[in-house]
């Protein structure tokens, strides 16, 4: 867990140059592994290993990537399962089967005709895109726009855990929430993935930060990451530690899928008040006191 709060600190601190472009190459063999499924289901039936998936040619502003490490996140396993069609808007099959991942870390090996941001040997990590995933293989291919440099103090490790995790964070509070700089936030989940890159963000955007923590470990790694204030809620609930209507916002990492039925309209400013989370509501009440309900959300290209 701490490896994501090394990391986003190091890409903060140091951003590398874009490199000159180059030549292209294209000397790879015409098959590659990866981890695929021709249809929706439990990855435990359903995921295999294919060590004879075919190495389709890039579109114009695409880069191929040799994967050095990739990412898992709750929502590879929620596509896969629960609601891949409504978010994908296509059906695996045999015959075009569906990849895993969205995090991913590597070198470029190839360049498109178009994409003319890196060169090969380049040093990146990315997020990819819901229409093309599928970074849990030996390449992956991906539009250069989703494509950053790794800066050189973060390992392949330490880059391939931020995408995801940190654009849903940043996505949640900034762009749906609209936190200000003064305000109070609340981060349920402290010590996920999307709660660690919460913390460090909601700080850097000058809030005052309030996060829950279950145990001693995870309590004490949320006052690590910057929380002004920790929560064990596996001592206390958040609602009795809180002050009622004193939080501008409220963020669900998926810990608190009742959240606001039940508490967070409590804690959360009357009229002012924002909830967001990741997790699907379940007929959420209308606000009693005028807080807003912005619901669930789910990260978006960046």
């Amino acid at each position: 867990m701490a490896v994501l709060q090394r990391s986003q600190e190091a890409v903060i601190a140091q951003a590398t140059p874009i490199s000159k472009p180059v030549g292209k190459i294209s000397t790879l063999s015409a098959t590659y592994t990866a981890y695929q499924y021709s249809k929706y289901g439990a990855p435990k039936t359903e995921l295999t290993l294919r060590k004879d998936a075919p190495l389709i040619p890039l579109e114009p502003n695409q880069l191929r990537i040799k994967v050095h490490s990739a990412a898992l996140n709750p929502a590879d396993q929620k596509i896969m399962q629960d609601f891949g069609l409504a978010v994908t808007g296509r059906q695996p099959s045999a015959g075009k089967p569906f990849g895993m991942g969205f995090d991913v870390a590597g070198t470029v090996v190839e360049t498109g005709a178009n994409a003319h941001q890196f060169k090969v040997g380049d040093a990146v990590f990315a997020m990819a895109p819901y229409s093309n995933f599928g970074t849990f293989a030996e390449f992956v291919a991906i539009d250069e726009q989703f494509v950053a440099l790794k800066p050189s103090n973060v390992t392949f490790e330490e880059a391939a855990s931020i995408p995801y995790a940190a654009l849903t964070s940043y996505q949640a509070l900034h762009e749906h929430a609209n936190l200000q700089a003064g305000e109070r936030v609340l981060i349920l989940g402290g010590s996920t993935s999307t709660g660690m890159a919460a913390i460090q963000l909601a700080r850097a955007m000058g809030a005052h930060v309030i996060a829950t923590a279950r145990g001693c470990q995870d309590f004490l790694l949320v006052q690590s990451l910057g929380a002004e204030k920790a929560i064990d809620a596996s001592k206390q609930s958040w609602v009795d530690a809180v002050n009622e209507h004193s939080v501008d916002v409220v963020y669900d990492c998926g810990v608190e899928r009742k959240a606001w039925n039940r508490d967070a309209q409590t804690v959360l400013k009357k009229d002012s008040g924002r909830f967001v989370t990741i997790n699907p509501m379940l007929q959420p009440r209308a606000a009693k006191f005028g807080a807003k309900c912005i619901g669930e959300i789910m990260v978006q290209r960046n």
